[in-house]
């Protein structure tokens, strides 16, 4: 005669049997379905170019944020240098302040092209890691379909 706690020892390691076997069953790979790898390709493709206008952005407002800065920097060099009586000497100053606002009024439509290249780039990466990121596509299958794979512009 069994005691009831060697009988449910016994129906624990046969549930635990059954349900790593069928788990290892379930582990099939996803379908390597073309339309689905050329999409995830694209994607990808899509993400690269994305990065290098994210990037290109950001640059371009460090530089306009450099250069502003330098102005600045003149600006207050040249200030107390103003001698207010010299026509020329005001002309000159005036015309470093004109080019300090002129750099002043790229700042706002650089900062919202950066933004906004930030978020495309973003919202491509989520779109791959969402449709793409971790599926088991077959490598071979993969690259045949990189090598005639015709994307999209990204625009």
């Amino acid at each position: 005669m069994s005691s009831p706690i060697a009988s449910w020892r016994v129906a624990l390691l046969g549930s635990a049997v059954i349900i790593i076997g069928g788990s290892a069953e379930a582990q099939v790979p996803l379908p390597n379905e073309p339309a689905e790898i050329s999409a995830c390709v694209c994607l990808q493709q899509a993400s690269s170019a994305l990065a290098a206008r994210k990037d290109a952005k950001s640059q371009a407002l460090a530089a306009l944020k450099q250069q502003l800065g330098g102005l600045d920097a003149e600006l207050a060099s040249e200030r107390p240098r103003v001698d207010v009586n010299n026509a020329e000497s005001v002309s000159r100053y005036k015309a470093l302040l004109t080019r300090r606002d002129a750099a002043f009024g790229q700042i706002g439509p650089a900062q919202s092209d950066a933004a906004h290249a930030v978020a495309r780039y973003n919202a491509a990466v989520d779109e791959y890691n969402r449709r793409c990121a971790g599926h088991p596509f077959d490598p071979v299958l993969v690259a045949n379909i990189q090598a005639h794979l015709v994307c999209p512009a990204v625009q």
